[in-house]
């Protein structure tokens, strides 16, 4: 800026500046573009960042959205709070004043604020209490709100809706910040510090519309305090049968089980709920000591346990590997025993089930059940292959959602790490047998068939080996054989595969 007349800039160097403060102002308040999306960690892979501390924020991508997630120590674990929207722009921003002289400006206990906001909350008497929130410009709105409700002990679930009230308000007063990763950062996603996870395929760079899985599928149904006390009741009724060696006492049936329950049913407060020594001591005790006729609710407890955050950690493998070897061992036997599906009690489908889907859960689960699955990743494969002529068909959909999400964990650790974290002598041979056998099989319904399609599609990206594989089991003229049986979802994996394999 001068007031020089000679050093002024020309009328074409001032409208083109002008255009560029405005192009700039217009993409802050638009919000994350779709290149910058796209650039994210994929919100189906969260589970591989850690945090740097409690209360960080990272961005994601999830369904084309940019959505902000906040790191708790507590359940190693991303809580989603919110989508990330651009910067409100309005006429009366108090940008460029100092703390405590916008409109809305305050002292809180001797801090002062750029904006104070009024915030009321219900009492356990029935009464209304206000309490004030401060705010300055450029701070993280949802690490303010998580230091209000730290301050005044609320209710986590109220984070999301602080936050929003603070850019609601603010959005009339002045600029909202874009959420970064670390706390009180206000930059775009794409100058984010975090590096976006790779998912090109490493044997092709094509990409697929279908190709490969992101995520995982999980059986999460049964975790309102309904169905739990149903499972909880059928362990009462077996109970009461058991020898009082191995059976559970009054203590561990009303109060150690009953506590479990309602933590589980509790699943806005995974991030902050922890599970006990007793309650997984129940759980093992049952699982390790009851026969296969008794110890398939226990196994569905089981199933449930693994989808808490602080169930799955790192520190839980031995318990998961345990349990995995138990199902493992029940369901060799049961099978050995009879064909499954058969008639001759509960339990010979709802064992193999209910393992599978426990199975497909510890994939989904935290590091210590991923690595448990991990570990035994050929005999689970095997013991798919062994039910996979089953006649009922929610054991068919169970084993096609265990090979869709073993799929999807073997494709985003070699995308991670890229190395192979399974045995190349023997994985690729088992997986894709028991694929080509599904695929050859005609009982199958529409939605097994598409995710084993999935899982074919997608290990066929982690790398050669299985590609080698699956030529010398000409296992691409088996799938279009198949998908063309079952509608036009199927049918473009189906030409995905063809695509891959040519």
């Amino acid at each position: 800026f001068t007031s020089d007349p000679q050093k002024l800039a020309s009328q074409t160097e001032i409208t083109s500046f002008e255009q560029a403060v405005q192009s700039s102002i217009q993409a802050k308040s638009s919000g994350p573009t779709t290149q910058e999306i796209e650039k994210l960690p994929k919100w189906e892979m969260n589970h591989s960042l850690n945090g740097k501390k409690e209360g960080s924020v990272q961005v994601f991508s999830k369904n084309g959205k940019a959505i902000a997630a906040q790191w708790s120590d507590v359940s190693q674990t991303w809580i989603e709070v919110g989508e990330v929207t651009g910067q409100p722009i309005d006429s009366t921003s108090s940008s460029g004043l100092g703390h405590g002289q916008g409109r809305h400006a305050g002292v809180i206990n001797g801090v002062s604020y750029d904006f104070v906001f009024p915030i009321e909350i219900d009492t356990p008497s029935g009464e209304i209490q206000t309490l004030q929130i401060g705010y300055n410009n450029g701070e993280n709105p949802f690490v303010t709100a998580q230091q209000f409700i730290d301050e005044h002990t609320l209710d986590q679930n109220y984070l999301s809706q602080i936050a929003d009230y603070i850019r609601n308000r603010v959005g009339n007063e002045g600029n909202v910040p874009t959420i970064g990763l670390e706390d009180g950062t206000t930059t775009t996603p794409s100058s984010s510090t975090a590096e976006p996870m790779d998912y090109t395929p490493t044997v092709s760079s094509t990409k697929y519309q279908h190709l490969p899985m992101a995520g995982y599928k999980s059986f999460e149904n049964g975790t309102d305090m309904k169905t739990l006390s149903k499972i909880a009741s059928k362990i009462t009724e077996f109970n009461s049968t058991i020898l009082n060696n191995i059976n559970l006492s009054s203590n561990e049936i009303d109060i150690t089980l009953q506590n479990l329950c309602m933590t589980l049913s509790a699943t806005n407060r995974y991030h902050a709920s922890s599970i006990s020594k007793s309650e997984l001591d129940v759980i093992m005790k049952m699982i390790q000591h009851w026969s296969m006729e008794h110890v398939f609710p226990a196994f569905d407890i089981a199933r449930l346990l693994v989808l808490h955050p602080d169930a799955s950690s790192s520190s839980k493998i031995e318990f998961w590997n345990v349990v995995i070897g138990v199902a493992l061992e029940k369901c060799n036997e049961l099978n050995q025993q009879m064909d499954v599906g058969t008639g001759g009690g509960v339990h010979k489908v709802a064992l193999p089930m209910l393992s599978f889907r426990l199975f497909a859960n510890c994939i989904k689960g935290g590091k210590g059940s991923q690595t448990a699955v991990e570990t035994n990743f050929a005999s689970i494969i095997k013991c798919v292959d062994s039910f996979t002529p089953s006649g009922n068909k929610n054991i068919r959909l169970a084993a096609s959602t265990v090979l869709l999400n073993t799929s999807s964990y073997l494709k985003s650790k070699k995308s991670m790490n890229n190395e192979e974290t399974y045995n190349i002598t023997e994985i690729p041979q088992l997986f894709l047998t028991v694929v080509s056998k599904i695929l050859s099989l005609s009982s199958y319904e529409t939605e097994a068939i598409v995710r084993t399609l999935v899982a074919l599609g997608t290990v066929l990206l982690v790398d050669e080996v299985f590609v080698r594989k699956a030529k010398e089991l000409m296992i691409a003229s088996i799938a279009q054989s198949t998908a063309s049986q079952h509608g036009s979802k199927a049918i473009e994996i189906g030409n995905e595969i063809q695509s891959i394999l040519s």
